[in-house]
């Protein structure tokens, strides 16, 4: 059985000015480039959804590797050129890990955020430490 140990979620934004009919012929381009682009990358199960103004991909990665993860901005980056921009979500499935990128203008900026690891059972397996202690909007429900 295949294993998946990341996910990516990803949505494109179009310009205001752009004309239906641009609209349509960019996002027809887009996906063709994205699936290329993804597969060569490692993406699995590609799957898009048009919003109107929007198109919001998905797609499995066999592994967690910020590497990849960089290629594929290096390769999607020039994809926004003004007429889209976007935001890309990879998400650790085993939940220890988040990375988003910002890609605008042919550039892109990261931001990586570690999740708290809840308690001693996770922590024991992930070889982390708990969360200790407790702040208003970490108290548990």
């Amino acid at each position: 059985m295949a294993r998946h140990d990341a996910e990516m979620f990803c949505r494109f934004v179009y310009s205001p000015d752009l004309s239906y009919e641009a609209l349509l012929t960019l996002e027809a381009a887009l996906k063709v480039e994205l699936a290329a682009v993804l597969g060569e990358g490692g993406g699995e199960f590609i799957h898009f959804e048009e919003t109107g103004d929007a198109l919001r991909v998905q797609c499995v990665f066999a592994g967690y590797d910020e590497d990849v993860f960089h290629a594929l901005c290096e390769k999607i980056a020039p994809l926004t050129d003004g007429r889209a921009e976007t935001c890309m979500l990879f998400v650790d499935k085993d939940l220890q890990l988040l990375h988003v990128y910002a890609l605008h203008d042919g550039a892109w900026r990261e931001c990586c955020v570690g999740l708290p690891v809840p308690g001693l059972l996770t922590g024991a397996g992930a070889g982390k430490e708990p969360m200790t202690g407790t702040t208003p909007a970490a108290k548990a429900r």
